[in-house]
């Protein structure tokens, strides 16, 4: 049986691309708000973004006049403004949950049932689009993408079994990454430890 061939179509046609609430000036960030926000330290790279009960996120004021878009299971975010163009998926958020406008908030069309949001996001981040991401910003004293050069990239569309496979390995890459950073945190303090016994204790360390 032969393999079914890849489809590659415009961001565009396979999903909706908005750009984050229209907060103006500083965020009005309010412990008793009505809406809670995500900005760019919230978002790990390779991860979703899970967070049921808000716990690590801000809480705001909505004070303008258009319609929240809220944040809802399965669409991603991507950070339009800056040199680190990255995207993620957003797993669990309170229902009353929106993104700075540095984000485009990505919604899969309801059509479109043969791409992953997950592969969607690991696409985004790959090295091939971090390149046209970066051609799309050269020369500009504040680097950003517009929804249009957002909407243009190419996404490759190759199987759901695929897609799945791509994901998984992504993952493990992630758990691993985590891992590694951990083991050389732990060695870090360590050192630090055995160090400060060295410089200031009297006693010799032992073989």
């Amino acid at each position: 049986m032969s393999e079914q061939p890849k489809q590659k179509r415009p961001l565009r046609s396979l999903a909706t691309i908005q750009p984050g609430y229209p907060f103006r000036g500083k965020l009005p960030i309010d412990s008793n708000g009505d809406a809670y926000v995500v900005q760019f330290r919230h978002i790990v790279l390779g991860e979703r973004l899970s967070d049921k009960d808000g716990k690590a996120l801000d809480r705001v004021k909505l004070t303008g006049r258009k319609p929240p878009n809220y944040l809802c299971p399965s669409d991603l975010i991507f950070m339009a403004k800056g040199t680190r163009n990255h995207a993620a998926v957003i797993a669990d958020v309170p229902s009353n949950t929106v993104c700075t406008p540095n984000f485009y908030h990505i919604r899969l069309k309801p059509e479109v049932a043969r791409l992953l949001p997950e592969f969607l996001a690991w696409q985004l981040n790959h090295v091939d689009a971090q390149r046209y991401f970066a051609s799309c910003s050269q020369g500009s004293a504040a680097p950003s993408i517009t929804k249009s050069q957002l909407g243009d990239l190419p996404i490759v569309i190759p199987s759901i079994e695929q897609q799945k496979l791509m994901v998984k390995l992504s993952d493990v890459a992630t758990s691993e990454q985590k891992l590694l950073s951990q083991l050389m945190e732990n060695r870090r303090r360590m050192l630090d430890a055995v160090g400060h016994h060295i410089l200031h204790s009297d006693h010799s360390i032992g073989n």
